[in-house]
């Protein structure tokens, strides 16, 4: 006992500046009223000053919050104190003044007790202007209580992140990606991930960061976080998209690694957000590719759908290279057409078209000489339309 009353008396001296004597009267005279107060009738005064809607009664619930903390050693959870806890926390969330930050830090660290937690949770993103101190408390508890569970309810670490992202500060970055890449429970990477696409600002060089420097299967954690970021411009996307492409396409993996399919999907759905996006700047990268899957295909160790999702992208370049390679290619078709009587019509068809798509003039020669080869006409008139599109 008399050690618990000397803890007392320290945090007091420690905390009697937060004490502060309001210059409204009406506060001041709830603050003298709550220090002469019993318990209950603490709470009581609380209720009453949660009608008053004309005066910033946060100086009120500083004390309470200042009390809770003061005397959580010696009383422990009992139930008075966690209820008037939980309404001094709501009683800042009513005017959302940045003062009461140090006191809801206080509360917090000093509970586990799961409803003070969440109140806490729910006002924090609402104090006016939320301090750097204050988004560093949010990052650093919710990483390092991650890997706490069971032991930190989930509901917790959900409320942290929601947190987090309704105040969308970019410092949350590293932190909520930690919990979407970790092997966590759902309702928290679900969390991190809604939270973590509520930043705005540097999202897109903090994406990039993790495309450069991590795995493959951080990677494409960072590709699916940015298709579902639904006010990323198209600009972003495209950049995006191109260094995930650029990164899946150089990542050499051992047949039956796991992480093949984890490579394999990355770079088929950036591919595909390139040719959506009509990304010019990847068409380098595209051409490079179209060759490897080419080659690949040509060897009997690539497949053919590969070379056509190439070729569809690469018609949605709208560039000169990309134009010039397709040409290329179709004068090959032709040349072992002619040779051997055989081709691939799905094959044929995909080149076409997209020679059509680009309407470079490159192609004008290649395109003619398909209607002198022995096509089926779904081919020649696929070839009669795409020299129809050429821009001359």
């Amino acid at each position: 006992m008399r050690k618990q009353l000397a803890i007392a008396i320290s945090m007091l001296i420690t905390l009697a500046p937060l004490y502060c004597q309001s210059d409204n009267p009406v506060v001041l005279s709830y603050q003298r009223n709550f220090i002469r107060a019993s318990m209950s009738t603490k709470i009581e005064l609380l209720g009453d000053a949660l009608r008053i809607d004309t005066i910033n009664m946060t100086p009120l619930y500083v004390d309470a919050l200042t009390f809770v903390s003061l005397y959580r050693p010696i009383l422990g959870n009992d139930g008075q104190l966690v209820e008037l806890a939980i309404s001094a926390v709501k009683g800042v969330a009513r005017w959302n003044d940045k003062e009461a930050w140090s006191s809801i830090r206080s509360v917090f660290n000093s509970f586990p007790d799961k409803r003070i937690r969440l109140a806490c949770l729910e006002v924090i993103p609402r104090l006016q202007g939320c301090t750097s101190d204050c988004i560093d408390f949010l990052n650093q508890w919710f990483v390092s209580n991650l890997g706490a569970t069971p032991q930190t309810d989930r509901e917790i670490l959900v409320a942290t992140a929601n947190a987090m992202g309704k105040i969308a500060d970019p410092g949350s970055f590293e932190a909520l990606f930690l919990a979407i890449t970790g092997k966590y429970d759902s309702s928290i990477v679900q969390a991190a991930s809604q939270a973590i696409n509520l930043i705005s600002t540097d999202y897109t060089p903090k994406i990039l960061a993790i495309i450069d420097k991590q795995g493959i299967q951080d990677v494409y954690a960072a590709w699916r976080l940015a298709r579902e970021k639904k006010d990323l411009s198209a600009q972003d996307k495209g950049r995006i998209a191109e260094r995930v492409f650029s990164v899946s396409v150089k990542t050499e993996l051992p047949a039956g690694d796991p992480l093949v399919q984890v490579r394999d999907a990355a770079l088929s759905e950036s591919l595909s957000e390139l040719a959506l996006l009509g990304w010019s700047e990847a068409s380098p990268l595209v051409v490079n590719y179209f060759y490897q899957v080419q080659t690949a295909y040509r060897k009997g160790t690539g497949s053919i759908d590969s070379l056509i999702a190439a070729i569809g992208t690469l018609g949605k370049m709208a560039t000169t290279e990309a134009a010039q390679a397709l040409s290329i290619f179709l004068g090959l078709l032709n040349s072992e057409t002619e040779q051997t009587k055989t081709y691939n019509e799905q094959l044929m068809l995909a080149v076409i078209n997209s020679l059509g798509d680009l309407g470079d003039k490159t192609a004008f020669d290649y395109l003619l000489y398909v209607g002198y080869l022995n096509y089926p006409e779904t081919v020649k008139k696929a070839s009669r339309d795409a020299l129809a599109r050429l821009t001359w």
